[in-house]
C-alpha cells in the first residue's frame, strides 16, 4: 500500500477502522490513485455524520452528536465573531444588533441543551481536568485585557500582536473544550435524552443560520460572504445530526 493510501486509511474515523480495518484498506487498494481524491471527499464527509458511525448503542450516537454539537457552536462562533470584529463586512449597528444578539443565545443555549452533563461522582475529577487545560489560554486573554485596559500608547505592530494573542486564546479555549468532552467517557456523563439532543441541535442550528444568512447578506463584503458561507454550512451539518439520528433509530 502506498504511503498517500496509508494515509487515506489513517483518515477514516477511529470506529470504522476499529470495525473493518481490512475492508478499509480494500476499498482504498481498489479506488487507485484516480480514485483518492473522491475518495478523501467522502471521508472528509464521514466527519460530519458522526451519528452514523458504526456504535454499539444509540447513547453512544448521542455522545458522538453531542461532540458535533460542542465543535460546530465553536467553530460557527468564532467564525461570525472574526468576521464582525477583524472586517468592516457588517455594518457596526448590525454587528451589535439585537438579531445577533437572539442569535448567539440560540446558539449557546442549543450548545448547552446538546453538553452531556457530568455524574455527580465525576464533577471534580471533570473539573480539574478542564481547569487544567484552558489554563494557558485564560492567563492569555487576561493578559490580553489588563493590556488594552490600560490604554497604553504602543506601536501598531504590538496592537496587532494583542489583537492576535486574544484570538489565540479563544481559539485555544474553543479547542480544549471540544477536546474535553470528546475524550470524556460514556461512564463519566449523562448523555442528553433524545428529546433534548433534538432540541439542541435544532436550536444551535437556528441561531447558527440566522448569524450566517446575516453575514451572508449584510453588504456583499468577501469576507462576509465567506463567512457566511461558512457559518451556513456548519449549521447544516447540526440540522443533519438529527435526521441521522433518526435514520439509525429506524434501521
Amino acid at each position: 500500500m502506498s504511503v498517500a493510501a496509508r494515509v487515506l486509511v489513517r483518515l477514516y474515523p477511529r470506529a470504522f477502522r476499529e470495525r473493518w480495518g481490512a475492508e478499509l484498506v480494500g476499498e482504498v487498494d481498489r479506488a487507485g490513485w484516480r480514485g483518492m481524491p473522491q475518495l478523501a471527499w467522502a471521508i472528509a464527509g464521514m466527519w460530519l455524520h458522526p451519528a452514523i458511525w458504526p456504535a454499539d448503542s444509540m447513547v453512544e450516537r448521542r455522545r458522538r452528536a453531542a461532540a458535533l454539537a460542542v465543535v460546530v457552536t465553536a467553530a460557527g462562533w468564532l467564525t461570525a465573531h472574526a468576521v464582525l470584529e477583524l472586517t468592516g463586512a457588517v455594518p457596526r449597528a448590525l454587528a451589535h444588533s439585537w438579531f445577533l444578539t437572539v442569535c448567539d443565545t440560540m446558539t449557546f443555549f442549543g450548545f448547552l441543551l446538546a453538553l452531556p452533563v457530568p455524574r455527580l461522582r465525576s464533577v471534580v475529577r471533570l473539573a480539574v481536568l478542564a481547569v487544567r487545560r484552558i489554563a494557558l489560554p485564560v492567563a492569555i486573554g487576561a493578559a490580553v485585557v489588563v493590556v488594552v485596559h490600560r490604554d497604553l500608547a504602543v506601536p501598531a505592530v504590538v496592537k496587532i500582536a494583542v489583537v492576535g494573542a486574544w484570538w489565540l486564546a479563544l481559539t485555544m479555549v474553543a479547542g480544549q473544550v471540544v477536546r474535553t468532552v470528546a475524550d470524556v467517557d460514556l461512564d463519566a456523563v449523562a448523555v442528553p435524552s433524545p428529546q433534548r439532543l433534538r432540541l439542541g441541535l435544532w436550536t444551535t442550528a437556528a441561531g447558527l443560520a440566522g448569524s450566517g444568512l446575516t453575514l451572508l447578506t449584510a453588504g456583499g463584503d468577501p469576507a462576509g460572504v465567506l463567512g457566511g458561507v461558512t457559518v451556513l454550512a456548519l449549521a447544516a451539518a447540526v440540522n443533519g445530526t438529527v435526521h441521522d439520528l433518526a435514520e439509525v433509530r429506524t434501521t
